[in-house]
């Protein structure tokens, strides 16, 4: 992510996808001893989810870095650390402990997110020497895991399919209703329109999606309940929060005509009761 995040979609770069694609498969290469631990989620997964969904109403979304989900148990031994091996490939701490690297378009970032129970304290946690966000329903990110085919060029310029570990769309639902309870008003804009996309756009048809979400209910899913609550006080009308800040992420504050307005308003509402099980 750049140090200030875009509050519309059209100010992402056209490159913004393509550069994280390829930052995500190099990633995925140096850190070949912690695939185990480590799960896709955020903006590139809600990509993943959407990608192949035909004649979609909303434009996809897009994001300006990885966000990835670590074990908290994550430990490397005598092969060394998660910090070592991002250094390898030109990664640094920046002032804020985010992993970031000069690309070929402007800086790359890795923010890495983990679950420590049982308090799920706020705050940050050392994992593998790299500094990890504390986020509960990480571990079933963790637990939910999806092998995706992306194909890509490997460290000698050849073409290779890498099978990366994508959260399921239920967990990385409820990631992102938690990423939108916490966030402030500009920050959680593009959450909004991610929870709309994700949804409508999802590949296995938007009831799917519904259903995925509803099943973390019987599952040890800590970031649930919040999700709910998130649901219910920011989404469950379309004067909400969630609706208003989707739209003007889409739109622009003030852009398209009311009626585009009211329609995507309606159907994030739409969505949000369903999600629900209203």
């Amino acid at each position: 992510m750049n140090e200030q995040r875009p509050t519309e979609l059209t100010n992402y770069p056209a490159h913004s996808l393509v550069s994280a694609e390829v930052a995500l498969l190099e990633m995925w290469q140096g850190l070949e001893n912690y695939h185990r631990d480590l799960v896709l989620v955020g903006g590139l997964a809600v990509h993943y989810h959407t990608k192949d969904k035909t004649q979609p109403r909303y434009r996809g979304t897009c994001t300006l870095d990885i966000d990835l989900g670590i074990s908290l148990a994550t430990d490397g031994g005598m092969s060394g650390s998660v910090d070592w091996d991002l250094g390898m490939l030109g990664y640094r701490p920046d002032e804020n402990r985010r992993m970031v690297k000069r690309g070929e378009f402007g800086n790359l970032y890795i923010d890495f997110l983990t679950e420590h129970r049982p308090a799920n304290l706020p705050g940050t946690r050392n994992v593998s020497d790299v500094t990890a966000t504390v986020c509960p329903g990480i571990d079933r990110a963790l637990a939910c895991r999806k092998l995706v085919p992306i194909t890509g060029l490997n460290r000698h310029e050849e073409e290779q399919v890498f099978h990366i570990p994508l959260c399921g769309i239920g967990p990385l639902l409820v990631l992102k209703l938690n990423a939108f309870g916490q966030r402030n008003e500009q920050d959680r804009m593009k959450d909004a329109y991610d929870i709309l996309v994700a949804v409508s756009s999802y590949s296995e048809g938007a009831q799917a999606a519904i259903d995925g979400f509803l099943a973390e209910a019987s599952e040890d899913n800590s970031g649930f309940a919040f999700a709910q609550q998130v649901l219910r006080e920011h989404f469950s009308e379309d004067t909400s929060a969630g609706p208003r800040a989707a739209c003007n992420f889409y739109l622009g504050a003030g852009g398209g005509n009311e009626e585009e307005r009211d329609l995507l308003r309606q159907d994030l509402v739409s969505i949000a009761l369903s999600l629900l099980g209203d």
